[in-house]
């Protein structure tokens, strides 16, 4: 492929979670379209879950690569092809997988020695890049999957503990540009982790985002005071992604067609995301709320580590639950994978009952659907707040467990009451669901803005490009002979 003048040759060092490793892949691809030679550092398995998008942006002419590092299964004693934390059913597993995280510095290492980048962009939870690329003289920007209202949050527990001082919530977090409240303590060992990522961030020449300027709001510039690192924001990332680089039109899904049928607005759609793990006795409150509720819904329902088969649905669904949904055509189950950002897209769909993981609220808010929110690990709190209490384009149900992984096993129940009363205050046809809609709708305009020509987040990331140009006023592509996988 022919070297554009002046390209910069950037790896990108993406996170084994979805999560994780969805917007750094697409913000890989977006610097890419914009004439820069990306190569994408990896594992096999984990490269599987978009190798067909970067063939496509390959034959589209961008310069983008894969190169393939081993996964270290034989020293983590993880069979072969556990190299996510979607493979993942149980704390044990999710921990090899956050070792491998560090394991894999060497085979980086060697790849940076025998190749130099100009610029290195790792996942914010690669804490060891902040020393390594120092050694080595690179320029390191770190990417950061969640909002700088989450980092902001984290930075105000950290400051605060007094504000945790009694037993029982809800807990006022100080200093921060709202008034806001936790309605229990963060765990401990979520605290000590999201303490480490803010000390990863320190000697970077700033912290990228899959987030846009108004969702954000007032914290970034409070956060660039805190802090005197600059914050690019280059979401929503699929926003921007689908306005630069070619897609491919996916088969129509039965639920799809399952949606037409129904008035706009009119159906709730559940996901609590690839990692979280819900209780047999979870599901069956969440099957009583829904049907209680009197609305039309399509749930897609992950069962891990369960005991008995996943399509037996007696010990987890009220007897007869399916059979009467079905017969009514109220609802609609869906095991396994489901194609959300079309269900969320569909008119049909009028609210979103969400664990609150950040992909899944930057899917919500990109489709103008207010959410229904139920969180219940790592920053997943701290996404409700931003949702509920800061924008209002959202209800909660009243989770009040937090628990550092989807692994832990939750003993809070929350109530099929109290995910109806959720579910009604959004979808009923009252006054507090259309305030809250019309926000939803506002957010979602301000997010198509941010990504169009002279928006906020196209801005930035032209801004971006700038800046890492001017970090590397010579870039020298000698070594450009990377090794990659077969396919790339």
């Amino acid at each position: 492929m022919e070297t554009r003048p002046g390209a910069l040759k950037i790896y990108f060092l993406p996170f084994f979670s979805p999560g994780h490793l969805i917007p750094l892949v697409q913000l890989a691809r977006l610097v890419a379209a914009r004439g820069q030679h990306v190569t994408i550092v990896t594992t096999p398995s984990n490269a599987q879950l978009f190798d067909k998008n970067i063939d496509e942006d390959t034959a589209s002419g961008h310069h983008i690569r894969v190169h393939i590092i081993k996964f270290p299964n034989t020293q983590l004693g993880l069979p072969e092809g556990i190299e996510h934390l979607s493979a993942a059913t149980n704390n044990a597993t999710a921990y090899k997988i956050h070792m491998a995280a560090h394991l894999i510095q060497p085979q980086v290492e060697a790849l940076v020695k025998q190749s130099p980048p100009d610029v290195f962009i790792p996942d914010i939870l690669f804490t060891w890049s902040k020393d390594f690329s120092s050694r080595l003289g690179i320029p390191r920007l770190v990417f950061n999957p969640i909002s700088i209202f989450d980092v902001c949050m984290i930075d105000a527990i950290k400051k605060h503990p007094e504000a945790f001082a009694s037993e029982s919530g809800p807990y006022q977090i100080p200093d921060l540009p709202h008034p806001l409240t936790l309605p229990v303590k963060p765990s401990p060992g979520f605290a000590a982790l999201t303490e480490s990522l803010l000390d990863g961030e320190e000697d970077s020449h700033g912290v990228i985002v899959n987030s846009f300027a108004d969702l954000d709001a007032d914290y970034t510039q409070h956060y660039e005071k805190l802090t005197g690192r600059k914050v690019w924001h280059v979401g929503p990332s699929s926003l921007m992604v689908h306005k630069t680089v070619k897609t491919v039109n996916e088969n129509r899904h039965d639920c799809l067609t399952w949606l037409d049928s129904k008035e706009e607005a009119s159906v709730l759609y559940i996901c609590f995301g690839s990692l979280t793990l819900i209780s047999d006795e979870q599901l069956y409150q969440i099957a009583t709320g829904l049907e209680a509720s009197g609305h039309c819904f399509l749930w897609v329902v992950h069962r891990k580590n369960k005991d008995d088969n996943e399509g037996h649905s007696g010990k987890w669904l009220p007897e007869g639950f399916e059979e009467k949904i079905t017969r009514e055509n109220r609802g609609m189950l869906m095991k396994g994978w489901a194609p959300q950002p079309l269900i969320l897209n569909h008119p049909a769909v009028g609210g979103f009952l969400t664990h609150c993981g950040w992909n899944a609220v930057a899917e919500a808010i990109s489709s103008g659907v207010p959410m229904v929110t139920m969180p219940g690990f790592g920053d997943q709190y701290y996404n409700e707040k931003l949702i509920t209490e800061v924008h209002g384009f959202g209800v909660e149900v009243g989770a009040a467990e937090w628990s550092i992984s989807p692994y832990e096993g939750k003993k809070e129940v929350v109530s099929g009451e109290r995910i109806e009363k959720a579910v009604k205050r959004l979808m009923d046809d009252g006054e507090e669901g259309k305030r809250i809609r019309s926000k939803a709708k506002e957010m979602q305009e301000k997010a198509w803005k941010a990504v169009q020509e002279g928006g906020s987040s196209h801005n930035s990331l032209t801004a971006l490009i700038d800046h890492l140009k001017s970090l590397v006023p010579n870039p020298d592509h000698k070594g450009n002979g990377i090794h990659v996988n077969g396919n790339h």
